[in-house]
């Protein structure tokens, strides 16, 4: 069989496999440290349709996207929009400072607006969360702990409002049930019946969430 080309395997203590099409059009694999090679590179092989159709979204829509450098008038999401980059401190900082202010910037904004929401949603459902934390998780945008603490990725906060609720909805009802059964699906769908194309907007634009 023609092998899918794998740019970047990264063992982890995690308990899946991940895959993740980056902006340059690579493919990065995340797997468990025990995880057999060839059952990473069988599992790709099974997903080449999927791993297929979003390469060739990036080269579609101008390309693999260069590199981020930081600099004032540079484009950036926030909220689903684009903002152009400005620094108020002039001073001469390097590509490495740059890039740190800027998720400073995202970290933060994220932790007030993402809070906002799920305390909005814990209040009309009932379902209530012990603590909220920001990550810098590249793959999971949201994760729900054993003592009822919710987690989510700052890069989420570049992502439209309304998608911003499914990942909080989501990561909410997992306080009440642990998997995505049936009956997951459904505690979700009766606060956000809409929620199926909030998350194929997700997947569709996960390219855009580079920095």
């Amino acid at each position: 069989m023609n092998e899918i080309k794998i740019d970047k395997i990264i063992r982890s203590g995690r308990r899946s496999i991940s895959l993740m099409i980056s902006p340059d059009a690579t493919l990065t694999v995340r797997a468990p440290f025990l995880t057999p090679l060839f059952y990473i590179k069988k599992l790709v092989f099974e997903k080449r349709a999927w791993i297929n159709k979003k390469q060739m979204q990036i080269i579609k829509n101008g390309g693999p996207q260069k590199p981020k450098e930081f600099v004032t008038g540079e484009e950036f999401l926030y909220l689903g929009e684009i903002h152009k980059l400005e620094f108020e401190n002039r001073k001469e900082l390097g590509l490495k400072d740059r890039r740190a202010k800027v998720i400073e910037w995202y970290k933060k904004h994220a932790l007030q607006k993402i809070t906002e929401r799920a305390d909005y949603y814990s209040r009309i459902t009932g379902w209530k969360f012990k603590s909220i934390a920001i990550t810098k998780a590249e793959t999971r945008w949201g994760s729900c702990g054993p003592s009822g603490s919710i987690n989510f990725s700052w890069k989420l906060i570049m992502a439209p409002l309304d998608v911003i609720d499914y990942v909080v909805v989501h990561e909410l009802a997992h306080l009440l049930v642990g998997n995505h059964s049936a009956r997951f699906w459904d505690k979700v769908r009766a606060i956000l019946p809409d929620y199926k194309k909030r998350r194929k907007w997700l997947k569709e634009n996960l390219t855009k969430f580079k920095v």
